[in-house]
């Protein structure tokens, strides 16, 4: 993350000279620079920060070096231990840094991550040790004495603890987690360990694969208690907790009886005994301004760096953090750097001998802008958030509080004349530590021309504007470049054309494109926005229509520069007028349309047909390509005596699996399909269907798995029983089989031919003195509200009774109103057709729905599943084809 600074210096590496301190020969990187920018501000007197970025051949790259005048006598450098002051819990460093009051920060030292969060090298606070290094040759540190010199050493520990007896046992270590040592061993095996209030309430506790672990608890010198593998124990304030493993735990047991008097002494080297901060490192990347002969330890891969360095008089310490970062597609914002690649950087900006720090996701880098009271973020962390870490190195300003001596000040570099600008401003004292200052009391201005209201600037003319902020005898100056009308191009305005519902409200936007490719997007107020046509209004940077029918346009203009979009006001629905002596339609757009024949009505009534806003509980595998709602229009009443027709027109290539209308029944809470037939015209397939009923309705895209039956495998009546099955006209058994030779009682048949034909649910039920089935009685009662039965003279319906061929001839010329026909029937046993039955039979015949077998009609037989599915299938036919 860059900051804004007082002082930016933008100038090309190449030519400037000051800038090739802090860039490496190309040669010396994996990688080839071929462009770069470099930012400098000054975070406090005698603390710089440079923001670095690279444009190489393997994608950006991001460094961040805070350069620290060890000479200023106001510069102080300290170590920010945990989340508060001790080892007890971690905290990120931007955290650390706002909690403390630095300037600036940066992490530490490794730490353990996955088991206690502590550090593993040494690390020093205000003078205090507060954890002592690690007993291996290979992990270098950094710290600074009272009088200001850097040390980046491999730091040492000696220690002991003395009984009054005078028996002595060595110290391993202050403060320490476990870790290994140079023979690979753990450095808890035959250790004693010292633990204090700095490395937080209570004590380490049992060990991991170590047993017989002890633990003395030592107040004003004398031991208090001694357990052995036992959890952690609270620290004393005003003492510290001893724990040993082995010959150590052997030393507490023979000579560390409670109430025995102890004594314990360490030394740091070098210089321990003047180390003011310190932090724990890893290898020696830099010596003597070279690289070194070999890296004690080295940690591969381009990933986020943090390495401390020095100049060579000792006046200067660095502080580098290197970022990695990748966007979410995988686009590389920083690339980072390989250990060898810092080490090289880092000798090109001029240190003289540095050491790494952690790395990865705990590289961070915070510090103060100008102004400003409290650090912000500078890098990017490498993972999705700040990690929390261990210690940080802070970098603290000791100078007094000044007076005002400059402001900071932040805007726009770019802005549009006509347009909106905001400026602000920070004040800092002398030593360029922040000053309170109240921003009514800021007097701004702009030369050569512009108008401020406040700190608003509204410029007037293209070119160069010089912006500044005065209180006092103190005033900042920034320029800022203006572009003018003559470098507009076009005026664009969001959206291009408008098409909307009575009374709905629409946001506008404009943007501005300029000749050299710019785009500025113009706030409302900007622009002039004038109305032709009474369609509505504009505020509040939205177009409201009218509640009427209407159309025109909207104009919008800016600096010279005009653009109209077209607004047309329509309701979202159409309605059309349903007459009982005359077919009526209407369509919404081009591709739905919606036909009430003669006769379906009988009264005249307004019918509103809309898109559906929602639709829900679809069946799975059923994908929705558009829904409406067909419906009385309000205050409206329709008696529906005929189903309507509903055509949906669609692209070749939109369905891929079978096309189906499905129109939601209130009654059985359940999508249905309407009975359609399909149309194909080329360029445009249309499905249509007879619908017996108001409500929602959907085209859907169906790709459930066809039904299949495990007994109709190359039935002859398979095709028409699967198709019923998928239309949800017919089912199955739950064992799988559909019993094509079962016979069909009344009940069942009247159930198909509802199910097919989509009969509306009637709320009065037939009186029948005969029970009718639950799963049936619907049926029953819409077959009686629409004349298909009437049941027998003694006033049954006899539901279970099975259903006769003649009988069921009847049902289906009532239900289609079959055409009269003049052809006799010819079947042999035509003698045999019961008088009720004989004109239904005839136009059943005619129309090719029923037919006998070897010249028979056989006119008292039942009819079988298999039989009635075939007939059922051939009604559907007709009755989508009338």
């Amino acid at each position: 993350m860059s900051i804004k600074s007082v002082r930016r210096i933008m100038r090309n590496i190449v030519l400037v000279s000051i800038l090739l301190s802090l860039v490496a020969p190309l040669q010396a990187y994996a990688y080839q620079v071929n462009g770069n920018n470099v930012t400098e501000e000054i975070i406090t007197q005698g603390v710089v920060l440079h923001s670095i970025n690279l444009n190489t051949n393997e994608g950006p790259l991001n460094v961040y070096v805070l350069k620290a005048d060890l000479s200023n006598p106001y510069v102080k450098i300290d170590t920010i231990i945990g989340s508060d002051g001790t080892l007890n819990k971690n905290q990120s460093v931007l955290d650390m840094a706002k909690r403390t009051g630095a300037v600036a920060a940066i992490n530490g030292d490794f730490f353990q991550m996955a088991e206690s969060g502590r550090t593993i090298g040494l690390a020093y606070q205000g003078g205090q040790l507060v954890e002592s290094p690690a007993l291996r040759n290979d992990m270098y540190g950094f710290g600074i004495t009272e009088d200001k010199l850097p040390l980046l050493e491999i730091f040492n520990f000696t220690g002991q603890v003395v009984t009054e007896a005078g028996k002595s046992f060595p110290l391993a270590g202050i403060n320490k987690p476990g870790y290994l040592l140079m023979n690979g061993l753990s450095s808890d095996v035959d250790a004693l360990n010292m633990y204090t209030t700095l490395w937080g309430t209570t004590s380490r506790g049992k060990i991991s694969g170590l047993t017989g672990v002890k633990v003395a608890v030592v107040r004003n010198g004398v031991v208090q208690q001694v357990l052995t593998d036992q959890p952690g124990v609270t620290i004393p304030q005003d003492g510290f907790v001893l724990q040993g493993h082995g010959l150590a735990a052997q030393f507490i047991t023979d000579n560390m009886p409670v109430g025995t008097k102890v004594d314990a002494s360490y030394s740091v080297a070098p210089q321990g005994d003047k180390l003011l901060a310190a932090v724990g490192g890893q290898a020696l990347l830099v010596e003597d301004g070279h690289l070194p002969a070999y890296f004690t330890q080295n940690i591969s891969g381009k990933v986020a760096r943090t390495a401390v360095g020095v100049s060579s008089d000792g006046k200067t310490l660095y502080l580098v953090a290197v970022e990695r970062k990748a966007a979410a597609d995988g686009t590389i914002i920083s690339r980072g750097m390989s250990q060898e690649e810092l080490a090289e950087f880092l000798i090109s900006i001029g240190v003289w001998r540095a050491v790494n720090l952690d790395g990865g996701g705990s590289t961070t880098m915070a510090a103060r802008s100008l102004g400003d009271f409290e650090a912000g973020l500078i890098n990017q962390p490498q993972g999705s958030s700040l990690r929390s870490v261990a210690d940080a190195i802070g970098v603290f300003s000791t100078a007094p509080q000044g007076s005002l001596h400059g402001m900071a000040v932040s805007g726009p570099s770019l802005a549009l004349a006509g347009t909106q600008a905001s400026f602000s401003a920070k004040g800092y004292d002398e030593y360029y530590n922040p000053v309170s200052i109240k921003p009514a009391d800021i007097k701004w201005s702009a030369t050569p021309s512009g108008d401020f209201t406040g700190n608003v600037l509204i410029p007037k003319q293209g070119g160069t504007v010089t912006v500044t902020a005065k209180l006092d005898n103190v005033q900042s100056s920034v320029n800022v470049q203006v572009v003018g009308p003559e470098s507009l191009l076009s005026l664009a305005v969001t959206p291009s054309a408008i098409t909307v519902k009575p009374g709905e409200k629409v946001p506008l936007s404009a943007k501005v494109n300029t000749i050299y490719g710019d785009t500025f997007d113009l706030k409302f107020q900007d622009v002039t926005w004038t109305i032709s046509g009474s369609i509505g209004k504009i505020a509040d940077g939205s177009f409201t229509a009218t509640d009427q029918v209407a159309e025109g346009e909207i104009k919008a203009t800016f600096q010279g520069l005009s653009t109209s979009i077209p607004v047309t006001v329509k309701p979202s629905w159409v309605e059309l007028q349903a007459l009982p002596e005359q077919e009526s339609s209407a369509g919404l757009d081009s591709w739905i349309h919606v036909t009430f024949p003669a006769s379906s009505v009988s009264a005249p009534a307004t019918i509103r047909l809309a898109y559906a806003a929602e639709t829900t509980g679809l069946p799975a595998d059923c994908i929705n390509l558009g829904a409406i709602t067909v419906s009385p229009a309000p205050g409206e009443k329709a008696d529906l005596k005929a189903p309507w027709w509903l055509s949906w027109d669609y692209q070749p290539g939109t369905i891929t699996g079978r096309p189906a209308i499905l129109m939601w029944d209130d009654s059985t809470k359940k999508w249905e399909e309407q009975p359609a037939r399909l149309d194909d015209q080329g360029e445009v397939k249309t499905i249509s269907a007879r619908v017996w009923g108001f409500g929602q309705l959907v085209l859907v895209d169906d790709h459930r798995r066809l039904p299949s039956f495990k007994d109709t495998g190359k039935h002859w009546a398979e095709a028409a029983i699967n198709d019923l099955a998928a239309r949800g006209v017919a089912n199955g058994f739950p064992d799988g089989t559909f019993l094509p030779g079962q016979a069909v009682t009344r009940a069942q048949f009247v159930k198909l031919l509802s199910s097919a034909l989509q009969w509306p649910a009637v709320e009065k039920l037939p009186a029948f003195k005969d029970s009718i089935p639950d799963w049936a009685s619907s049926a029953v009662a819409a077959a009686v509200a629409n004349g298909v039965v009437s049941g027998y003279p003694d006033g049954t319906f006899r539901p279970d009774s099975c259903i006769t061929r003649s009988e069921m001839a009847v049902m289906i010329n009532r239900a289609l109103a079959l055409q009269e026909t003049d052809e006799k029937l010819k079947y042999k046993d035509t003698g045999a057709i019961p008088d009720f039955a004989r004109t239904a039979v005839a136009k059943a015949t005619s129309a090719g729905l029923l037919q006998g077998e070897g010249g028979l009609f056989r006119p008292k037989d039942g009819a079988t599943r298999a039989e009635t599915a075939v007939v059922v299938s051939r009604v559907l036919k007709l009755w989508v084809e009338k």
